[in-house]
């Protein structure tokens, strides 16, 4: 796909995208539903994906609702972040025996990563991360290792929440940059398609 092209495929090819990013050696990481929320956890399929499913957000208020159609990412934001996985609450820093560099290199064991459903918010708070771990004098060796070579996969949002700030900070709701590709679910009579375009010239191509 050259640099600047638009292509729509069909909700069943989705699964033929996945399948390319994933045998390209990137851990699959998306939402999906559990415990009656949207939440991001390891898939392998669009079927693992909230299909159908949205949510209703205001002050102190999260529901999940079934729609009238099967979107995919027809929710907005959900009540976790992507920071769980670029930066764990926990993680190895240093252990008896061990030099420094040992340590570091265990926690940047693991494959890469790709980030499934995106929102432009969302990669205004990663690129927030980025400049206060790795963009300083002093990089902290477990974000760099995992964001390092992380492949994100946006969707532009169709759906706001009650509480979504996006327009008046700026962050959305259509992905400007920040990602590898990008995904715009159009509904239509026959089911679901998803618009994508390649990142910007200096991105990775997968």
């Amino acid at each position: 796909m050259h640099h600047g092209s638009q292509r729509v495929i069909a909700r069943a090819d989705l699964d033929q995208l996945l399948a390319a990013i994933a045998r390209r050696g990137f851990r699959l990481i998306g939402p999906t539903v559990r415990d009656g929320a949207i939440v991001y956890d390891d898939i392998s399929t669009s079927a693992d994906l909230p299909a159908g499913w949205t949510d209703e957000q205001d002050g102190g208020r999260y529901r999940l609702h079934r729609r009238d159609d099967e979107a995919l990412f027809g929710y907005a934001v959900g009540p976790q972040s992507w920071k769980r996985y670029l930066f764990p609450p926990t993680s190895v820093v240093w252990r008896s025996g061990q030099d420094r560099a040992a340590a570091e290199a265990e926690a940047e064991a693991g494959p890469p990563m790709a980030f499934i459903g995106v929102r432009s918010c969302e990669l205004r708070a990663i690129a927030i991360q980025d400049r206060v771990f790795v963009g300083g004098e002093r990089v902290d060796p477990v974000y760099a290792g995992r964001r390092e070579g992380t492949f994100l996969v946006a969707v532009n949002c169709g759906t706001a929440g009650g509480t979504c700030f996006c327009v008046s900070m700026d962050a959305g709701p259509k992905a400007e940059s920040g990602f590898d590709l990008a995904l715009t679910e159009l509904m239509t009579a026959a089911g679901t398609s998803s618009w994508s375009k390649p990142a910007p010239a200096a991105a990775r191509t997968c």
